[in-house]
């Protein structure tokens, strides 16, 4: 017999914490925005140099979608991207 527990716990956070959780969301949305911006990107280059001709092997580079491969892209860009994202 499986048994599952759930918890559920209020937040209950000062007006700063309010505050600081609304810029953390934020910026999340900013970071995964920028990334489906990247995919698409990414994708249409391709597709636009395939209409052309263009072999596969010649073709942009694709990069992984992964959250690895995405994170490493996003660090490597959020200097220009997002200058006000501190790194931890």
């Amino acid at each position: 017999m499986i048994v599952t527990h759930a918890y559920r716990f209020a937040l209950d956070p000062t007006p700063g914490q309010v505050g600081a959780l609304l810029r953390h969301a934020g910026a999340a949305r900013v970071a995964f925005n920028w990334g489906i911006a990247q995919v698409k990107a990414n994708l249409g280059q391709r597709e636009a140099e395939r209409s052309y001709g263009i072999a596969e092997a010649d073709l942009t580079p694709s990069f992984g979608w992964s959250m690895y491969s995405m994170r490493k892209v996003w660090n490597a860009a959020k200097r220009e991207v997002a200058p006000w994202w501190r790194s931890a």
